[in-house]
């Protein structure tokens, strides 16, 4: 169901958009998360290194086509605010077939080039078939994952973010049973998981693709308006490839970290994997605190509602400050425990680095927090190539960083978070000096106001 962000307490709003989103996300996370854990307990640490050695090049490529995806949103949910449906169903049609393309292109590059960039990334030998097969199989199965994400997300931009959660949860549970099945039953190991995600994938992208056309009046379309309108493009371009370039060039810092940790050895690998799988849970609700307050502010911006717009980062900020300080105290106590439901009870060596690493993440993810709060926001109102840069030289800053710690000042495995929380430090400041500034005014595709009365009246 549609909803109108332009009326009612901003707190409430973004908070009660959230929740749907991250209960979402969470069923999303557990496509990952149980594969790890599943592998974790049947194959061991090595089979964790192998998976978690493969993240940082398939998030780079996945990141090009979602970098679309999210300028989609952002035109849809701006043209939704200034109420123009005529126009948002051009912009839904064209944004679909040119991101489905992308997808399909992503993916026949992901799979040529999948082995190469294993071994450039000096990834160790007894992982490396594994890490490949993983790889190549989730690549097949990218088309699916972009059907699923696109629909979530032009969902989300007009306010309906309970949809696409019902969808995820069912084939969420799909992939957990499938996991079961292929790994416990068949013994598939890692390609068993990887065939359990790309099945699972399918199954989202299907159904969503269902329920958009049949219930969805707004995004219903006719033969005759599935047309591709380069005009239409633009704004999507405009919007979306600041993103796709943000995107891509944080998965590029990705991959240079990655062949730092690969540094460390099999060990590290698998601990970093691991912990950054329970770092992605802690920070989910961070994450979509950011994201509903993405959607709130272009609704308001397209609506002419600037201060409502400032008023929903006011009420974001607080709530990411309020969960950061809760994680600070939680997160150290709970992280053993946590790490050892991947089968690493036995494993001191990848239980310790992991306990470490997660417990110096949590007294600083109210950074990530704010840093968030406060991109997602200027991506909300159309300040995109600012959200670009400033994400940029989170990247540009964290690698330099990341080596000198690693190589020259010999801080060892700590360096690799370190690194990461340097890199936010930079990004919040950036984003909080621009905010204040008042440099994010005016770069909407939609600026209007809606006459109240009149939509009232008619």
């Amino acid at each position: 169901m549609a909803r109108d962000f332009t009326t009612g307490s901003p707190m409430k709003t973004i908070f009660l958009f959230a929740m749907p989103m991250l209960i979402g996300n969470i069923f999303q996370q557990l496509y990952s998360t149980v594969d790890t854990i599943i592998v974790g307990n049947y194959e061991g640490a090595h089979a964790i290194a192998a998976v978690s050695a493969s993240t940082a090049l398939q998030f780079l490529l996945v990141s090009i086509a979602m970098g679309f995806t999210s300028g989609m949103s952002v035109v849809i949910s701006q043209v939704y605010g200034a109420r123009d449906y005529e126009r948002m169903k051009r912009v839904f049609a064209t944004g679909f077939i040119f991101v489905t393309m992308v997808a399909f292109a992503m993916a026949i590059i992901g799979s040529i080039i999948t082995k190469p960039v294993l071994i450039l990334l000096g990834t160790d030998a007894s992982i490396l078939p594994n890490s490949i097969t993983y790889l190549r199989i989730m690549f097949m199965g990218m088309p699916f994952q972009f059907v699923y994400n696109m629909y979530a997300s032009v969902l989300r931009a007009i306010g309906d973010s309970k949809t696409p959660l019902y969808f995820l949860i069912v084939a969420a549970l799909t992939n957990i049973a499938l996991d079961i099945v292929f790994v416990a039953n068949f013994g598939m190991g890692v390609a068993g998981v990887a065939w359990a995600t790309l099945l699972s994938q399918a199954l989202s992208g299907f159904l969503c693709h269902l329920y958009v056309g049949k219930k969805v009046q707004i995004f219903k379309l006719g033969k005759d308006e599935w047309k591709f309108e380069k005009e239409l493009l633009k704004p999507i371009i405009s919007y979306g490839l600041p993103a796709s370039i943000q995107q891509s060039v944080v998965s590029l810092g990705m991959l240079f970290v990655q062949t730092q940790i690969n540094f460390f050895g099999p060990n590290m690998t698998a601990a970093y994997g691991v912990s950054n799988r329970i770092q992605s849970f802690a920070t989910m609700p961070q994450m979509q605190f950011a994201m509903a307050l993405s959607m709130f502010a272009g609704q308001n911006i397209g609506a002419g509602e600037e201060q409502r717009a400032k008023d929903g980062i006011k009420a974001t900020m607080f709530m990411q400050l309020i969960y950061a300080t809760a994680m600070f105290f939680i997160l150290p106590v709970i992280a053993p425990a946590l790490i050892k439901a991947f089968g690493l009870a036995n494993d001191a060596t990848v239980l310790g680095l992991a306990t470490m690493g997660l417990s110096f993440m949590a007294r600083m993810v109210w950074m990530f927090g704010m840093f968030q709060a406060l991109n997602q926001f200027h991506r909300g109102v159309g300040d995109t190539k600012f959200s670009m840069v400033a994400s940029l030289c989170l990247v540009l800053v964290r690698v330099p960083i990341t080596y000198f710690m690693v190589h020259v000042a010999q801080l060892g495995e700590i360096s690799i978070w370190a690194g990461m929380v340097t890199g936010w430090g930079v990004a919040l400041t950036l984003n909080a000096i621009r905010f204040l500034s008042g440099g994010w005014k005016g770069k909407a595709y939609v600026q209007g106001r809606v006459d109240r009365k009149k939509e009232a009246e008619a």
